[in-house]
């Protein structure tokens, strides 16, 4: 295979373009010893050298260049146009000794067009149909009204026309049945690769389909699963609370005050015991609770989102200029900005609490960022924080699930987003999240295969 370094170096799924050059080595091939051949002709015909031959002389040179000359896949698409003009101006030029219009050899500007097509695409193939019908145009001009064209390539002997118009004929009808049958058939390896494509999508579509129903069912019964888990492990943790409540009214000021501790104590390990159980019901459905996309102003939302969870009288909230107004899902973001915002206020070691809310606006989503200035975290822990049932302080100090950030990191995660903290000990924390402008599908591949098939 002549150039096949140059083919190889085509990427190996790219095969419309691997089919290309292959079609583009036989085209430059063809033309070659198309314009050799005439020019053969034409020197038994005349006994000195003419300005067709000489063009025709130079066109080869051209296509054999052009072809030898390309280094790089990548501009192949140039190569291509060259090649192309070039077929056509070997059969321009030869047309003025020819016959002009009634040159038989018109009938293979046809071969070049379906060419111009299938190397350079439709919108240089339909520009080039219309320079062939104006060259058709101009043909019959010349041949009518002026003396541009002759038959002197057949010493204007008419059997050497009609001999050639027969051959001609056949040979460009049999070109472009070759080529157009060529497209149609099974060898076509582009055709034959993107139907064994399409069947293995059509099978790769229908196991997505199967997968889809059973994951919707699986998760219905996890859910149900958690619901009945989360009611029976409650169930006692409420008796236990009952009673040690019981026991305190019955005994009244009968305690000492060593034995009224430790049933503080109890009464605060079955309310953690108890959070923790929606905790995990919380974070196992964060990234299943998805509601309708709204306009939401997300200044005011942050506002009302502290003000829900209860802003204490010595938090002070800024939000910067420039929040914007955006299309998402209230419900989701409303979570994210609960937890970091309520985050803010409960680890913060300062009497006066200070949050800061900022957002920079990019093509592809938003930037949100909560900074505040408490006692900061260490870098080792930047990580950390992130995973559930991790805190970095001692629960009995701060009581925490360590699951809220957790299920922030869920929620963005599945959103297609990012989060992350800067953050330096004792100079406070900054948490930034990414939430893009489009919500990112889950089912990507699903609709793909659908569509296609």
């Amino acid at each position: 295979m002549i150039r096949k370094w140059l083919y190889d170096s085509i990427p190996a799924d790219d095969l419309m373009s691997k089919q290309r050059f292959s079609l583009f080595r036989i085209f430059t091939y063809t033309a070659f010893f198309a314009s050799i051949s005439t020019v053969i002709q034409i020197q038994t015909t005349f006994e000195k050298a003419s300005l067709t031959e000489i063009s025709l002389i130079i066109i080869a040179a051209i296509l054999l260049i052009n072809f030898f000359a390309v280094k790089d896949y990548r501009k192949l698409p140039i190569a291509y146009a060259i090649c192309v003009l070039s077929g056509f101006l070997e059969l321009h030029i030869q047309a003025y000794d020819s016959g002009g219009v009634r040159n038989t050899g018109t009938m293979y500007m046809c071969i070049i067009m379906m060419t111009a097509f299938m190397l350079l695409g439709p919108r240089f193939g339909k520009w080039f149909t219309v320079f062939a019908i104006l060259n058709v145009a101009y043909f019959y001009w010349a041949s009518t009204y002026t003396q541009f064209t002759s038959y002197r390539l057949f010493g204007n002997d008419l059997n050497l026309i009609n001999q050639d118009a027969l051959i001609t004929f056949m040979l460009a009808l049999f070109l472009v049945a070759a080529q157009s049958n060529y497209l149609h058939s099974s060898k076509n390896v582009i055709i034959e690769r993107i139907t064994e494509q399409k069947d293995q999508l059509a099978q790769s579509n229908l196991k997505l389909q199967e997968y889809t129903v059973h994951l919707e069912r699986t998760n219905k019964e996890l859910d149900k699963f958690a619901s009945i888990v989360s009611h029976d492990l409650k169930a006692p943790l409420r008796a236990i609370g009952n009673l040690t409540g019981w026991i305190e009214e019955d005994a009244g000021d009968a305690f000492a005050p060593e034995i009224r501790t430790h049933f503080d104590m109890i009464k605060q390990r079955v309310q953690r015991m108890e959070d923790l159980i929606n905790a995990i019901l919380d974070y196992s459905r964060a990234d299943r609770r998805m509601g309708d996309e709204e306009t939401i102003a997300t200044s005011s939302l942050v506002t009302e989102t502290l003000d829900f969870i209860g802003r204490p009288e010595n938090v002070s909230l800024t939000i910067q200029s420039g929040m914007p107004v955006i299309n998402s899902d209230r419900t989701r973001l409303v979570q994210v900005f609960s937890n970091l915002l309520g985050n803010a206020i409960k680890y913060n070691d300062k009497p006066d609490i200070k949050i800061d809310v900022a957002c920079k606006e990019s093509k592809e989503g938003y930037t949100f960022s909560v900074k505040d200035n408490g006692p900061g975290i260490d870098p080792l822990y930047h990580d950390k924080i992130f995973i559930i049932f991790q805190t970095l302080n001692r629960r009995d100090d701060v009581e925490s699930t360590g699951v809220g950030l957790a299920i922030v990191k869920k929620i963005i995660d599945d959103e297609g987003g990012k989060i992350w903290v800067e953050s330096v000990p004792g100079k406070g924390a900054e948490f930034n999240f990414f939430w893009p402008r489009l919500r990112k599908h889950k089912d990507t591949a699903l609709i793909a295969a659908t569509i296609i098939v």
